[in-house]
């Protein structure tokens, strides 16, 4: 066993050999067991974690151990190989001793003294600490109410956190040393407490952190990103960035910094930066009329990313624009949440590389002018702002704009969020996609405009005036009440992805986005619910089949139920998101009308009907979902009955979603599933139990999730065929079940315990509910030995029997052992009978034809001087042996006298040794007896074959080795102690006088003789 995970199981203690048996192991978690401070829940105040000091000792080839969240004081001792140290959310406030992990490369020390976990005190770490983890490169040290950085770092540090302590300065070459240094995080040091979204902690008369013009100071410095974010920074020391020439991400974001970004100086030091966040930069109670940068930005050349968002200004100067088109490789540009009215998007043109341009949570209209110049230079909602008065020049009363100040860019962790889960998707076409994977894949380095949650009231020409380009567009979140005709997009022809979500839009027309029909991909009009609502109103779709390259299309959440066409046609949908509407009403069982609704969408894959109110789903409308299905979302209904004996239809689906309904069974009898369905969610559903036959041709299930249902147990004679061994099953859900946990089912613990299977939250969220006594263990906990209680009474009258029996039957054999014996033995002859044995009066002139090699004289003597003494002259019985120098018959030919012994033998006895010069072990004379015997078998049906093997060196022959197994006592081997020689004539004996079938093993087939 290489990793053990133990997380979140509420241990308390951790003895000293509780690992001794896992010498082997790698990887450790501990996580979560007892949350600190206010961080543990409310019924867990009295839980307390404690490690014995030795508890690692054995482990000496552990290379990753996670600790945190455990309320741990101190540190247990360490084994030397460890790489890899997690200790966040305990309660460590003082590292005083060496950790004697010379191999430690990453240390999480994070969360032990901050507001959510209170020391009350300062933490410390002891110098020698740094000291002796040479090979230290990731440190953190974030939440820690830590007052400086720390000294004698190690040289080899590459990444260093320190967010959120109480650090007031930074001294001058506090990282000199630390060359390798790529990231550093100093960011909510010295908070700006009138932005924040958690508890603010200010340096004292609300002052900045203090910088000094050589606080990043290292010789050859490698720092690549630099966080300075919410220290109330209103500018910095000239030269501050000067020394950091490999630096290229900078975070600025909720600083004081909205002077400094219209003339500060500072930005001529940053030559190498490809990204820099200005969020939140605004200053308090003042909105500017426009945005004004400092020309000094222009100086970034290789500037591929700015962000600007919550820095309140009504508009862009020309200035600024004039700035940006220095510019030459900037590709993203985030003007979110400015109050901005009027943007001259025509201007953007001027950047050739400009690709993302986020104008969203602003407020922009573009509702039409009477300036002539407002329009002809592409500035649009200016005019309209001032003449309808309805903003003050100022928002001196608008309320700070709250954000989370634990994310360090939304942008960051979208992107890094949306890639992880793009490449999920990509590698297997049965999982679900959601929609922003389908932006990030049609607008990742394409013209991108976002104008959501803005002040829009309606489409018109003047709306993409500077948008000429655009292949995405996103209009969600507006006020767009407007039905929409064929001619809105004619200046936006290149559009693929197109976002109208929450608005109120009418699609009642055929040419509806007419003008995109040869370059739209993506469409998403969900949440319009509006039109939908109205009573009598008729809708229709028939602008689908003329956008003949539409891939993507979501009407989640319109409401849509009645009035509208029976069928959607299109030739090139492939995901459709129809969840949130009425199914319920459009499927009901008086109304056959849309049965056929989906089933001209001929090349759909992806097909959503989640959220749909449905009761049951009837066999006709499944039969006539389009048949190129291949992920079916049927979840969060009312499912009572889904129709599983037609699913076969869909001989093309891998993916089926059916969790969050109100199942309660499934078909006792064997369901026809395609040979790529892999993968079926039945969670959050009420199943008691899985049938053995449900998945009997489920050949290729990969994927089966059975959590949050009502199973107590599966039966052991009986068990469904994912849970064999030799499936397909590589992930199983089966937590949030009421599992019994008694004798019949303790064989499961024994089964979850060994399969490869994966099984999340195995070991802390799959426990037994019944019987009561063993309510909330771990399922993986049932000692079979408990059973014992639960059979108590029929345990005790079995060894009550026992105990007398073995009392009494030592002392009756005693006084009557011999009497017993003897009527045993009368009964047995007369229950037997007589038989009579073979001898003198068998059919066969001989008992046994020897055959050996007369040429080797051992052999020779060995025949003449042991076998033919004990077999003809000694014994109660007397066998008759032919001989080959002694019985055949003179003047008759070898073939002959060979053929006349075998057959009127009743045994072959074969001797084999090896011969004296080692050449040949066996002549011509014993292979043709060996023929013979065998052709007698295959005749007669007589195995006749009895092999005395002299030499323990003889070779392991093919037919020797089966023939010990097929029938053992037909072969002998001479044994070297005189003393066993007896048994070795007695076996003898048995062998000639024995039939050899009745020795063949019961295990062979008859059809071996």
């Amino acid at each position: 066993m290489l990793s053990v995970d133990l997380s979140w199981t509420k241990i308390q203690h951790v003895g000293r050999d509780v690992f001794a048996g896992v010498p082997n192991l790698n990887i450790l978690k501990l996580m979560g067991n007892c949350q600190p401070g206010k961080l543990r829940a409310v019924d867990d105040h009295s839980c307390k974690v404690k490690i014995d000091p030795d508890a690692f000792k054995h482990l000496k080839n552990l290379t990753s151990l996670y600790l945190s969240g455990n309320s741990l004081t101190s540190l247990p001792l360490l084994p030397e190989s460890l790489q890899l140290l997690d200790l966040q959310n305990n309660c460590i406030f003082s590292i005083t001793a060496p950790l004697k992990t010379p191999n430690l490369e990453v240390l999480l020390l994070s969360k032990n003294c901050f507001y959510a976990n209170p020391c009350n005190q300062s933490f410390y770490i002891n110098e020698t600490v740094f000291r002796e983890l040479p090979k230290l490169k990731n440190l953190t040290l974030g939440y820690n109410n830590l007052t400086a950085v720390p000294k004698e770092l190690p040289h080899g540090l590459k990444s260093l956190d320190l967010r959120e302590n109480t650090i007031t300065e930074v001294f001058e070459g506090s990282f000199a040393n630390l060359t390798l240094l790529e990231y550093l995080n100093l960011e909510w040091n010295c908070q700006r407490c009138d932005h924040a979204a958690r508890p603010c902690f200010p340096c004292p008369h609300n002052l900045p952190l203090h910088l000094h013009p050589n606080s990043f100071y290292a010789k050859n410095s490698s720092i690549t990103f630099l966080s300075l974010r919410g220290n109330s920074l209103k500018t910095f020391p000239k030269g501050l960035f000067r020394p950091l020439r490999n630096l290229k991400r900078l975070d600025l974001s909720d600083n004081l910094l909205a002077y400094a970004i219209q003339n500060a100086t500072f930005f001529g030091e940053l030559v190498g930066l490809t990204w820099i966040s200005l969020i939140y930069n605004y200053e308090p109670l003042r909105t500017f009329p426009k945005l004004i940068l400092s020309p000094h930005i222009s100086n970034i050349s290789g500037l591929q990313s700015l962000l600007l968002s919550g820095n309140f200004f009504h508009t862009i100067s020309e200035v600024s624009f004039k700035v940006l088109s220095r510019l030459q490789n900037l590709t993203k540009l985030e003007l979110r949440m400015n109050f901005i009215n009027a943007c001259n998007l025509t201007s953007m043109k001027q950047l050739p590389s400009l690709t993302a341009i986020d104008l969203s949570q602003n407020m922009l209209n573009f509702l039409p002018s009477c300036s002539k110049s407002s329009s002809s230079s592409g500035t649009v909602g200016q005019d309209n702002f001032k003449n309808q008065n309805l903003y003050r020049e100022s928002f001196q009363d608008q309320p700070p704009i709250i954000i989370d100040r634990e994310t360090t860019s939304t942008s960051i962790v979208w992107e890094s969020n949306q890639s992880n889960v793009l490449e999920t998707t990509e590698n297997s076409e049965c999982q679900i996609p959601p929609l922003w994977y389908f932006k990030n894949k049609f607008c990742k380095h394409k013209l991108t405009f976002d104008l959501s949650q803005n002040d829009i009231l309606s489409l018109n020409a003047k709306v993409f005036v500077g948008m000429e380009n655009a292949v995405c567009l996103d209009l969600s979140f507006n006020y767009m009440s407007q039905t929409l005709k064929g001619g809105l997009f004619n200046n936006t022809k290149n559009l693929v992805f197109l976002n109208m979500s929450y608005n109120r839009l009418d699609l009642y027309h055929n040419n509806a986005f007419s003008e995109l029909k040869s370059t739209l991909k993506v469409l998403d009009v969900s949440n319009n619910d509006f039109h939908f609502k109205m009573r009598g109103m008729g809708h229709r779709f028939q602008f689908l089949q003329y956008l003949t390259h539409l891939a993507v299309l979501s009407l989640a959440n319109n409401g849509i139920g009645m009035r509208i066409d029976q069928r959607l046609i299109s030739s090139s949908l492939e995901y459709f998101y129809f969840s949130g509407n009425h199914l319920d009403i459009m499927w009901e069982s008086a109304n056959n009308k849309y049965t056929h609704f989906f089933q001209n969408l001929t090349k759909l894959k992806y097909l959503d009907i989640s959220n749909n109110g449905l009761k049951s789903v009837s066999s006709e409308v499944l039969c006539n979902l389009p048949i190129s299905v291949k992920v079916l979302s049927i979840s969060t209904n009312l499912l009572k009955y889904f129709p599983w004996q037609n699913i076969s239809a869909l001989r093309n689906l891998c993916h089926l979603d059916l969790s969050r309904n109100f199942l309660t069974y499934l078909p006792l009898k064997t369901i026809e599933f395609g040979v790529n369905f892999s993968i079926l969610d039945l969670s959050h559903n009420y199943l008691t139990f899985i049938p053995e036959n449900f998945f009997s041709e489920a050949k290729s299930l990969r994927c089966l999730y059975l959590n949050h249902n009502q199973i107590k147990e599966l039966n052991h004679q009986h068990l469904p065929f994912p849970f064999r061994n030799g499936s397909a099953l590589e992930k199983l859900t089966l937590h949030d079940n009421p599992f019994k946990c008694d004798c019949d089912t303790s064989w499961f613990a024994d089964f979850l315990g060994s399969t490869p299977i994966e099984i999340p939250h195995l070991t802390t969220r799959v426990r037994c509910e019944f019987p009561e006594s063993q309510q909330g263990h771990s399922l993986l906990l049932i000692d079979q030995r408990s059973c014992q209680d639960i059979y108590g009474s029929l345990a005790f009258l079995v060894c009550s029997f026992l105990a007398v029996m073995f009392t009494s039957l030592p002392l009756l054999q005693h006084l009557y052992g011999w009497d017993v014996w003897y009527c045993l033995q009368v009964l047995w002859a007369g229950h037997k009978g007589y038989s009579q044995l073979p001898g003198r009066d068998s059919c066969y002139q001989y008992d046994a034809f020897v055959v050996f090699d007369t040429t080797n004289q051992a052999v020779r003597d060995w025949v003449y001087n042991e076998l033919t003494v004990h077999m003809e002259n000694c014994g109660q019985r007397r066998f008759s042996l032919c001989l080959e120098e002694r019985d055949w018959t003179p003047g008759l030919s070898c073939i002959d006298n060979l053929h006349n012994a075998v057959h009127s033998s009743g045994k072959t006895v074969f001797v084999l040794s090896r011969s004296a010069n080692g050449s040949e072990m066996v002549n011509g004379v014993i292979r043709q007896a060996f023929f013979m015997v065998q052709q007698r078998l295959l005749d007669e049906k007589v195995d006749a074959a009895v092999l005395v093997l002299l030499d323990e060196m003889f070779p392991k022959l093919k037919y020797l080795q089966l023939r010990k197994r097929l029938c053992r006592k037909s072969v002998l081997s001479w044994p070297r102690n005189p003393r066993a020689q007896p048994i070795f004539w007695n076996r003898m004996r048995m062998a000639l006088s024995s039939d050899n079938l009745k020795f063949y093993d019961n295990n062979m087939s008859e059809s071996f003789i």
